[in-house]
C-alpha cells in the first residue's frame, strides 16, 4: 500500500467518524424540532366553520385577482388513471420523503449549503405552525358541494391515511402551502449544489413547478396557498442567511464573554 492511498484511507476513516458522530447529533435536533413542529401543526381544534369560510373567502380573492384556476386544472386530469397516480405521488413522496433525501445528501457532502436549508426549514415551519394556528383554512378537497374530488382518497391509500392521521396533521393548515415552500427551497438547493451541470439546474427550477400542478390537481391547496407557502419560504431563508452572516460575530462576542472568566476562551491577538 502506498503513503498515498493509506493517507486516502485514513481521511476517509476520519471523515466517517466525523461524520456519524455529528449526523447522530444533527438528526436527533432536527427530527424532535419537526416532530414539535407537526404536533402543533396537527393540534387540531374545531374550527371547521372558520376555516369553511376562509377558504370561500380565498376563492373570492381569487376571483377577483383573475386566476381562480383549480377546477380546471384537475379537469386536465381527473379522466387519466396515470396522471393523477403521477400527481398523487409528487405531493405525497416528494413533500417530507424528499426533504430527508436532500437532508442527508447537504449533510454529506454540502455541508455548509446544508446549515442554511436546515434553518430556513426550521424557520419556515415556525412561522407557517403561527399562521396555521390564527388562520385556518379548509382546502379545496374539503370545501361542500365544490366539485373537487379528493384524488389522494379515491386513488392513493397510503398517502390518504398519512395526511389524515390526526395527531399529526390538521386539515386546515393549508395556507401557507409549505409543500409548495419547501419544494422552492428543495429545488433552488439541488439547483445551486449542481450548478456546474445544466440538467441539475433544470430539475432544481421544475420541481417546484411540478408540485405547483400537484397539489392543486389533488385539491389539497388553492394556488394563492402556493403563493403564501412561498413568502413564508423565502423568509426562512432570509432568517437563515441572517443568522449564518450574524454567526461569527456572535461567537466573537461570545468568547469575549466567556474570556473574562475564562481565560482560555479569550479571543488571540
Amino acid at each position: 500500500m502506498t503513503i498515498g492511498s493509506e493517507s486516502r484511507r485514513v481521511n476517509a476513516l476520519r471523515f466517517w467518524r466525523f461524520t456519524r458522530r455529528t449526523g447522530i447529533q444533527e438528526a436527533v435536533v432536527v427530527v424532535i424540532a419537526f416532530l414539535v413542529y407537526f404536533f402543533i401543526r396537527g393540534a387540531v381544534v374545531d374550527r371547521a366553520g372558520e376555516a369553511l369560510s376562509n377558504g370561500l373567502d380565498l376563492v373570492a380573492l381569487e376571483r377577483a385577482l383573475g386566476f381562480y384556476w383549480e377546477p380546471a386544472w384537475q379537469s386536465w386530469i381527473i379522466d387519466e388513471y396515470w396522471a393523477v397516480r403521477a400527481m398523487n405521488w409528487i405531493y405525497f413522496w416528494g413533500h417530507m420523503p424528499l426533504v430527508v433525501v436532500l437532508a442527508i445528501f447537504l449533510f454529506v457532502w454540502h455541508r455548509s449549503t446544508y446549515g442554511l436549508m436546515r434553518t430556513a426549514f426550521l424557520a419556515s415551519g415556525a412561522i407557517g405552525v403561527v399562521i396555521y394556528a390564527l388562520y385556518p383554512v379548509a382546502p379545496p378537497r374539503l370545501v361542500p358541494f365544490s366539485g373537487y374530488i379528493d384524488t389522494m382518497a379515491v386513488l392513493d391509500r397510503v398517502g390518504y391515511q398519512a395526511q389524515e392521521a390526526q395527531a399529526f396533521v390538521n386539515p386546515y393548515a393549508a395556507v401557507p402551502s409549505l409543500h409548495f415552500g419547501w419544494s422552492m427551497l428543495l429545488g433552488g438547493a439541488f439547483a445551486w449544489v449542481g450548478r456546474r451541470h445544466l440538467w441539475i439546474v433544470v430539475g432544481g427550477v421544475m420541481w417546484p413547478v411540478l408540485m405547483l400542478f400537484s397539489i392543486v390537481m389533488t385539491a389539497n391547496h388553492f394556488i394563492i396557498d402556493a403563493v403564501f407557502g412561498a413568502i413564508v419560504s423565502l423568509a426562512g431563508l432570509a432568517v437563515a442567511d441572517a443568522m449564518r452572516r450574524a454567526q461569527p460575530g456572535a461567537m466573537r462576542l461570545l468568547r469575549t464573554v466567556l474570556g473574562r472568566y475564562v481565560p482560555a476562551l479569550a479571543p488571540g491577538d
